[in-house]
């Protein structure tokens, strides 16, 4: 396995994954392939993002930006994804710790992330040590 930083020639192969993993519970979202590349380049606008490549395939991705507030400087994981097929096997593990190495470069101290509490991926964070935090909280609000 091979990991390197992304490039928009990348958009296809990652969109491929978001789309196959997030259509499925507990997110169950319904991308198309022209949501998916707008969203990947407003990402790309704002942060950066690294693939897992093995034999030539994206077989995963993870999607970071940096945010400056009151107190440092953080790093946001916006979006980490493995295809179903390649689950398992340490890749996400691989592309978390890239992030945290370039974090520890950086001298970054905080990465924050948001899970869906009934996803794997929740499980997965908590395995490597990230917990909730006590002092905030993921909003929303829909407007019609």
């Amino acid at each position: 396995m091979n990991i390197r930083k992304a490039t928009k020639k990348d958009f296809k192969g990652i969109g491929k994954i978001i789309k196959e993993e997030f259509s499925k519970p507990p997110y169950k979202e319904k991308w198309t392939y022209d949501e998916l590349d707008k969203t990947l380049k407003g990402y790309f606008k704002i942060g950066y993002a690294y693939v897992a490549i093995i034999d030539k395939e994206i077989v995963g991705a993870i999607i970071i930006r940096e945010e400056f507030y009151v107190g440092g400087r953080y790093i946001i994981i916006e979006e980490l994804v493995v295809s179903s097929k390649f689950q398992g096997k340490g890749i996400g593990k691989k592309l978390v710790e890239k992030v945290e190495s370039i974090t520890k470069i950086k001298k970054i101290h905080t990465i924050y992330l948001s899970a869906h509490r009934k996803s794997k991926a929740f499980k997965f964070y908590n395995k490597l040590g990230y917990k909730e935090s006590k002092q905030m909280a993921i909003m929303g609000k829909k407007i019609k």
